[in-house]
């Protein structure tokens, strides 16, 4: 996701491009807008994106839709009509290339990861995998027997199944 802003660079300050950003890697869509700043470009960008997970309770792997957004300046590095290098105040910022383009990859995916969620289910009923045999509860049932015990009876139990077993 690159954007060439060498003649946004030669603008005034307040002068914008507008973009809308077409389905590739994780972004399935959404706009970015480009602002021309005293020391770079503001980047204001919506877009919904598919992010990749697995699913906490059955582990299956999924993808899911998210929407992210976000506003980032990006530094210059080089005064476009000079070429002269520019000193750059936070060493921390993401940067317009040396070729005068920006690339949002980066942004998009810090902000995906902000945007992922925690615990993410497959689907809201997943019933997850059995505790005592791994079966996916989801595709399969199994025979486990999984109904609570409670620990005052914890001995009794053992008892039993010793002299049944």
């Amino acid at each position: 996701m690159f954007f060439n802003v060498s003649q946004l660079l030669r603008e005034e300050v307040g002068a914008s491009r507008r973009y809308e950003l077409e389905p590739e890697d994780h972004v399935h869509h959404g706009s970015v807008e480009l602002i021309r700043t005293p020391g770079g470009v503001l980047v204001r960008c919506k877009a919904r994106i598919e992010v990749d997970a697995d699913c906490s309770r059955c582990l299956a792997p999924f993808c899911y839709l998210a929407d992210i957004d976000f506003e980032e300046v990006y530094a210059q590095q080089v005064d476009p009509a000079t070429g002269r290098k520019l000193p750059l105040e936070d060493a921390d910022a993401f940067l317009i290339g040396a070729d005068h383009t920006i690339d949002i990859s980066d942004a998009v995916r810090q902000y995906s990861e902000m945007a992922a969620e925690m615990q993410p289910l497959c689907r809201p009923d997943c019933p997850g995998i059995c505790p005592v045999c791994g079966t996916d509860l989801g595709i399969a049932t199994c025979q486990c027997d999984r109904t609570p015990i409670d620990p005052r009876w914890e001995a009794l139990v053992a008892l039993k199944r010793k002299t049944n077993g």
